[in-house]
């Protein structure tokens, strides 16, 4: 019965407007074709690894300095407007990677992609959110947010299952391709329609809220509600940190003697079992709780790098790959709906814009270190990030 109550609850989802197009856009942007490849695409571009890394920082530290700007004008001009820009900034930052070599050309393009973050961050969340019945926000925000994932991990399973035999004799062919999914989630994000919420608190319309009035009201929350800070900071510390087995994953397989042919399908089969695990996310909070369901997925993804540090058969590396992968994938949608559910609608995009702007700080931190272990090599990777990972799920217990 708990099966056929989930599925009606996703049926419900998809029957609102802005969430299906939403979910399509976000589908589409994550058919990344050269993620299998992206480290032999890079290097043959002349980047070494802390050359990638710190690519990783720029985008980062661009999405820091954007972030709040675009959480204020999507709360004033509206949400649909900057994932359009956001989406087209995208397109342009892959355009540079597939024409140009170096790392500074590289890092215009991940200045541009990172912008693209910043307009996309908060600014999905709160339309989702705002888009969701007011008497059924409760019941459909983890949902919401869980099947937003979902798409995510669908389309790079797709990307995955086929970018690295497109990459075998041309590592720059899955960048190319790349571009046409791409273009249609852009096209996806033309359909969408702008927030219906009327703001929590009205105000007299002569006088439109100004960036200040905004912003006091986000700091305002965040002063009384001061653990939204440390869940913004725990949610970037641990996506930078999981999100680096998609770097790693390549060596680790190549040191067990694993075929390039073989990197995207088993990743993708990672990736499909995680995506299956996303839509569990509302039955493992009910069950495990929040701080339980949270706290694993930074536990599990750290036993997998300290496994990858200490074997390299190839079935434990396909194991632990596996761990690192799936099992980080309810600490989104469970944190997601936690924040959302102590904003108030009308400054909703610049809250979560303030939060990222604060907790981007973790990404711009982690991503050199990151990348200097993995020029020390891959045992020191697997044990310092599996460590680390596992002190974030026992830290979890102070902030929900």
């Amino acid at each position: 019965m708990r099966i056929f109550t989930r599925l009606a609850t996703y049926r419900e989802l998809w029957s609102i407007h802005n969430v299906r197009w939403l979910v399509i856009a976000r589908l589409l942007a994550n058919v990344i074709f050269y993620s299998s490849v992206i480290v032999r695409y890079e290097a043959s571009r002349g980047l070494n690894f802390t050359e990638m890394f710190a690519l990783e920082s720029i985008i980062s530290a661009a999405a820091w300095v954007f972030e709040i700007p675009t959480g204020v004008w999507a709360d004033q001009l509206g949400y649909r407007r900057i994932l359009i820009v956001g989406y087209g900034l995208n397109i342009a930052s892959l355009v540079i990677f597939v024409t140009t070599s170096g790392f500074w050309p590289f890092a215009c393009g991940s200045v541009l992609f990172g912008i693209n973050l910043a307009c996309l961050s908060g600014c999905e969340d709160t339309l989702i959110y705002e888009s969701l019945p007011r008497e059924r926000t409760i019941a459909l925000g983890t949902p919401a947010f869980a099947l937003l994932n979902a798409a995510s991990s669908a389309g790079f399973l797709f990307g995955l299952s086929s970018g690295s035999f497109l990459g075998m004799h041309d590592p720059a062919l899955p960048v190319m391709v790349s571009l046409l999914p791409l273009a249609l989630a852009f096209i996806a994000t033309l359909r969408l329609r702008s927030g219906t919420r009327p703001p929590a608190q009205e105000h007299d319309p002569a006088k439109p809220l100004r960036t200040r009035d905004f912003l006091r009201s986000a700091l305002q929350l965040l002063r009384e509600q001061p653990r939204m800070i440390g869940l913004s900071l725990l949610q970037n510390a641990a996506f930078v940190l999981t999100n680096a087995i998609f770097w790693y994953n390549q060596p680790y397989f190549t040191r067990s003697g694993i075929a390039v042919a073989w990197f995207g399908p088993i990743t993708a089969a990672a990736v499909g079992l995680g995506m299956m695990m996303i839509l569990a996310t509302p039955a493992a909070r009910r069950m495990l709780g929040t701080y339980g369901a949270l706290a694993l997925s930074c536990i599990i993804p750290g036993i997998g790098f300290i496994g990858l540090a200490r074997s390299s058969a190839p079935v434990f590396t396909v194991l632990f790959v596996t761990l690192v992968a799936a099992g980080s994938v309810w600490r989104q949608p469970i944190i997601s709906a936690v924040l959302n559910q102590q904003i108030k609608d009308g400054s909703r995009a610049t809250t979560l814009s303030v939060l990222s702007f604060i907790g981007t700080v973790a990404g711009i931190a982690l991503n050199p270190l990151i990348g200097l272990a993995g020029d020390f090599g891959l045992g020191i990777t697997g044990m310092s990030l599996g460590v680390c990972l596992i002190l974030l799920g026992f830290v979890a217990r102070m902030l929900v």
